[in-house]
């Protein structure tokens, strides 16, 4: 890990499984939402068609990467859309993710899609100057 920021799959049996790090909490939980659409998508030449803003209460962030991931899985199911690329804004005690949305169809598909997002073993972390989250996926 050594980029600013960033994402990565891990090894995992039967779901999928992704780390994400940043300098802060809402740059990490963006750089999550990226892992996620990188963990079955080949998003290299996708194109934008779009932007939605999310707006997430209050809270802890590990609370705010699971709603932020529900809301990204329940987009894709409603909308036929999903983020190639996304930024964080903190509003004071809330985040704001904007992000780059691009049709769904027109993006090939490399693995299995997200259903949900699994609370076992979910972390968020803070360590010296960067945050660090691991998630697990039920496909």
């Amino acid at each position: 890990m050594s980029a600013d920021a960033g994402h990565r799959p891990l090894p995992h049996t039967a779901d999928t499984r992704i780390q994400a790090w940043a300098s802060t909490a809402g740059e990490c939980i963006a750089q999550a939402v990226l892992g996620m659409a990188d963990s079955f998508l080949d998003l290299r030449g996708a194109a934008a068609t779009g932007e939605h803003n999310l707006c997430i209460d209050p809270g802890e962030p590990q609370d705010q990467l699971v709603a932020v991931l529900d809301e990204v899985i329940y987009l894709m199911d409603t909308t036929g859309r999903i983020p190639i690329k996304a930024a964080a804004v903190h509003d004071q005690n809330r985040l704001r993710l904007h992000l780059a949305m691009a049709d769904l169809a027109a993006v090939p598909q490399t693995g299995a899609v997200p259903k949900a997002v699994a609370l076992h073993q979910l972390t968020f972390e803070h360590h010296a100057d960067r945050w660090t989250c691991t998630v697990t996926l039920d496909v």
